[in-house]
């Protein structure tokens, strides 16, 4: 089992931060690379939300999502990374998206996320990733 500088695995998964980055680019970068280039040519805007818990919350993710919302859930070790892309939506209609969802599906559920709106282009994906990584280790953090 890889181990972060600390001795601990990185967010419960087993995995060192590396592994846990690489893995994540994997199932990523295809979809948002796809997105990437949709903002480009169409001028439409994409928010990405990271739900990081340690239970399997998809299904109730996808009851709170529009028909144009997209979830791709990947579970590393004991941590499920619930990346939610959501289309046709500024950074205010994120965040209204989030509270609707802390209040209803993930009200019992421990959780830790981190929003931003997507760029045209993502030159490099494992900093892309990885940024979301450090802000939900941050937060982990914290309690």
């Amino acid at each position: 089992m890889s181990k972060n500088e600390n001795g601990e695995p990185f967010l419960n998964t087993g995995l060192s931060h590396i592994n846990v980055a690489k893995a994540l680019v994997e199932e990523l970068k295809p979809p948002i690379e796809y997105l990437t280039y949709n903002i480009r040519r169409y001028k439409v805007p994409i928010c990405l939300i990271l739900f990081y818990t340690q239970a399997d919350v998809s299904t109730q993710i996808k009851e709170t999502m529009r028909l144009t919302d997209t979830l791709k859930t990947i579970k590393l070790g004991n941590s499920y990374f619930n990346f939610v892309f959501l289309l046709f939506t500024e950074e205010e209609d994120a965040y209204s998206f989030i509270k609707h969802a802390e209040k209803t599906t993930l009200k019992n559920v421990r959780n830790f996320l981190y929003f931003e709106k997507l760029p045209p282009t993502v030159h490099n994906s494992y900093n892309f990733i990885n940024s979301y990584l450090f802000e939900i280790e941050k937060q982990e953090s914290f309690f």
